[in-house]
């Protein structure tokens, strides 16, 4: 018995709430509104039959017990969602409209007197974090040039010392080697006197020791001059 109520119980939940069966209870009521009118409201004492036998003989009309509350049911499944989604269409747009207008009236309505300050002062403060962060970014770019040049005067005086060291080791070595020194000296004397050098296995030797150091270089004319480097070491190997 419980089964068969729990059944009853969801095939009655089912039916009730099935738009269905809730739009032909609905329509059945418009269509019988007389009989509903009757049996609830209206006393047996006031008419001269019993309830039931006074619907059978006045309302019992096939048309509007069944064929009208199902075209009607029908028709309002049918028509009544594109009238739903019609109003709904409207309601948006109706909507977007009311919106553009509003967008449009705040557009061409004019500031007060407080509102102007107000973005007067906002406009103030976004420039001025604008100019402190300029500032801090020159700030930081002068910073790192400074970096760089200190790191380049480092390594252009550890470059220099570097070369003073080779050019003294080098006179040295020169000085130390009286053959090396004499085929030096008359190198020297033939770069200053712009003369062309003899031929020997010393003087080439010596000469391609100071290409190496690069000393002397002729790559601008037929003759050797002193580079910048070679000019220093002069003052080394004449000292």
């Amino acid at each position: 018995m419980d089964e068969i109520k729990k059944s009853i119980s969801a095939i009655l939940h089912e039916r009730t709430t099935s738009p269905l069966f809730g739009t032909l209870i609905f329509s059945w009521v418009i269509w019988n509104w007389k009989i509903v009118y009757l049996t609830f409201f209206v006393s047996e004492s006031k008419i001269s039959l019993t309830k039931v036998e006074y619907i059978v003989v006045n309302y019992c009309d096939f048309n509007s017990l069944i064929t009208y509350p199902i075209l009607s049911s029908l028709a309002l499944l049918t028509i009544v969602p594109f009238f739903s989604n019609g109003a709904y269409w409207l309601s948006i747009n109706f909507s977007n409209w009311r919106l553009k207008q509003k967008n449009l009236v705040e557009k061409k309505q004019l500031l007060t007197v407080e509102q102007s300050i107000e973005l007067r002062e906002q406009i103030l403060k976004q420039e001025e974090k604008f100019s402190n962060l300029v500032q801090d970014k020159n700030l930081e770019i002068e910073r790192l040039k400074e970096l760089m040049e200190q790191s380049e005067s480092t390594i252009n005086s550890d470059n220099e010392n570097n070369d003073k060291e080779e050019l003294i080791k080098l006179s040295v070595r020169f000085k130390s080697n009286k053959s090396e020194l004499e085929s030096v000296k008359y190198i020297i004397s033939c770069i200053q006197s712009n003369y062309r050098m003899k031929d020997s296995n010393e003087i080439s030797k010596v000469l391609s020791l100071l290409e190496s150091y690069d000393l002397i270089d002729k790559s601008n004319s037929a003759l050797y001059k002193f580079t910048d480097k070679g000019k220093v070491f002069l003052r080394y190997i004449n000292e």
